[in-house]
């Protein structure tokens, strides 16, 4: 596992008055106004954020699993989510999480007890955990509310 600290540790009496949200990420969290979305949707109170990103492959390599690639990957995932969470004004924690979404929340879970659980994936047609119903097995299996934020689709763009 590996982890991305942006903060020094807090101390127990600040855990408390902080609300704590564990952000699960599909995609990289590179929408402005999605990670501001993100601090809207949680209100103006100190945040405490530990980012997961599940070290999972991509649907090209559905047939095998190249370690490498995935943890690459999950790396540019949470490095640029945390990046993003950090220009929305929250700040973050991250770490490369088990490959089975579920597990790696419930992995997260036992250290960091959080208040809420936001998964933020990519729009249907590209996320494969909403095709793996990730969000539904998660509601059935954890307590914390589960909100599910979509990244905006970008445009593409055509050369005239």
């Amino acid at each position: 596992m590996t982890a991305v600290p942006t903060q020094p540790a807090s101390s127990e009496s600040s855990r408390t008055s902080r609300h704590r949200v564990l952000v699960v990420v599909d995609e990289a969290c590179t929408s402005p106004g999605l990670c501001t979305g993100v601090r809207d949707h949680v209100g103006n109170g100190p945040i405490e954020a530990l980012v997961i990103a599940p070290a999972h492959g991509s649907a090209a390599t559905q047939w095998y699993v190249d370690e490498d690639a995935a943890r690459a990957d999950a790396t540019r995932r949470l490095r640029a989510s945390v990046a993003c969470f950090a220009r929305g004004d929250i700040r973050a924690d991250g770490q490369l999480a088990d490959p089975d979404t579920v597990q790696a929340i419930a992995d997260a879970l036992h250290d960091f007890p959080a208040d809420e659980i936001l998964i933020i994936t990519a729009p249907q047609r590209h996320s494969r955990w909403l095709h793996q119903n990730v969000i539904d097995r998660a509601r059935r299996s954890f307590q914390q509310p589960i909100e599910h934020l979509v990244i905006p689709a970008t445009p593409v763009r055509r050369s005239p």
